[in-house]
């Protein structure tokens, strides 16, 4: 969801390129440019008032998805980690006009599945499927009111979650958020997805043959949408980023209850840092508990750190500012990875969606930008925590 005083910009971007073609190319008028170049001082100027002086650079974009340039359609990236050539990992992103894209770690597109209003997408390894462990990939599809579920290799989706599952209207409206969640006690995986009147419902993945079938366990709710959500496997909890309530904590376990608490320093009267909406929420996994809790900031293009330990301090906030490609304004959805992700990306990477995706001074479709943890990490105060061993952390 946008912010009100960015409204008028996005419409007058959208009706300027009526009747343009898909490439988005063409001469922004002064009038367009103007107001690009207004919502992003306001958004300048309430971090600075905050004193976020922290900036980074992505280091790769992708290509953008096949959409207008001024369209809301880009919304949430994920990372599929290839354990056996790391350097053949995947960015799994959506498009919520039209479907899922898979990029390389260069951000070029390998394949497209036109699938229809694709919003969030989370994956898992090692869930058993037909006598074999496989990654699954869970994505909310708008257009159908279901989750949508796939096996991923380096090549390919293959979609197992049949027959779909209609959510629940009592409870998910309309399916925005999603993540999935792998309760390690037991080895069970869920899908959690949130609604736009915050309701969220949480499933239960069930290996049905060479199908996964999908069962309701729990029902959560907040006062209002909340798109942005992350479980985290190894302490078994879920966070929900409120858009304009703070991060609450939920137990992730089917039996963990209703009942959440909001981070401090979370929710903006309380921290000038951030500014509504809150969006993309992912975990940071460090050794021994160690680690952050990443949220984007819409409001003044930012993201904002949180301690992965209780009582989650507020660690601080950065920027991605232009340099080789430009600048990250007004993210969705965002996914972070600590592992070696080949020469590239030897520390991980983060993936953030754009939503001013820009070459000079022609807006271009939306796309998602590549940022190098080794930047992230020469920038802030204190060095990020070590990863775990992936290969073992997955098992």
């Amino acid at each position: 969801m946008k912010k009100f005083f960015y409204l008028f910009v996005m419409g007058t971007l959208m009706a300027a390129c009526a009747g343009r073609s898909n490439s988005g190319q063409g001469e922004r008028t002064p009038g367009e440019l103007e107001a690009i170049e207004d919502s992003l001082e306001y958004a300048a100027a309430l971090a600075d008032q905050a004193r976020i002086r922290v900036s980074v650079q992505a280091a790769a974009e992708t290509a953008p998805v096949p959409s207008v340039a001024g369209e809301d359609a880009a919304d949430d990236p994920a990372i599929w980690y290839n354990a056996v050539q790391p350097e053949q990992s995947r960015i799994i992103g959506t498009d919520k006009k039209g479907g899922l894209a898979i990029y390389n770690l260069a951000g070029e597109e390998l394949q497209y599945y036109a699938l229809g209003r694709i919003n969030n997408v989370d994956v898992r390894y090692g869930f058993e499927l037909n006598g074999q462990k496989v990654d699954v990939v869970a994505a909310s599809d708008r257009s159908l009111n279901t989750v949508r579920l796939f096996t991923i290799t380096a090549d390919t989706l293959v979609e197992v979650g049949t027959p779909l599952v209609k959510l629940d209207p009592s409870v998910v409206d309309e399916p925005y958020g999603l993540c999935m969640y792998r309760h390690k006690p037991d080895n069970s995986f869920y899908v959690f997805v949130g609604g736009k009147d915050g309701g969220v419902q949480q499933l239960r993945l069930k290996a049905s043959g060479d199908s996964i079938e999908l069962e309701k366990v729990r029902a959560l709710r907040v006062a209002t949408q909340a798109e942005g959500m992350v479980a985290d496997d190894e302490t078994g909890l879920f966070y929900l980023a409120v858009e304009e309530g703070g991060i609450h904590k939920f137990a992730a376990a089917p039996d963990g209850g209703t009942r959440s608490e909001v981070l401090p320093m979370s929710h903006g009267r309380d921290n000038t840092a951030l500014v509504a909406d809150l969006e993309g929420l992912d975990v940071y996994y460090g050794r021994d508990g160690k680690g952050f809790l990443i949220v984007s900031s819409q409001g003044n293009f930012s993201y904002a750190l949180f301690d992965r330990e209780a009582p989650h301090a507020y660690l601080g906030s950065f920027k991605i500012v232009s340099g080789t490609v430009d600048g990250v304004e007004e993210t969705d959805g965002l996914s972070i990875f600590n592992g070696a992700l080949g020469e590239q990306f030897p520390k991980g990477l983060l993936v953030v969606q754009d939503g001013f995706n820009r070459a000079g001074d022609s807006a271009l479709p939306q796309n998602f930008k590549l940022v190098d943890l080794r930047v992230l990490d020469g920038a802030l105060q204190e060095a990020l925590p070590l990863a775990p061993d992936y290969l073992d952390w997955m098992k």
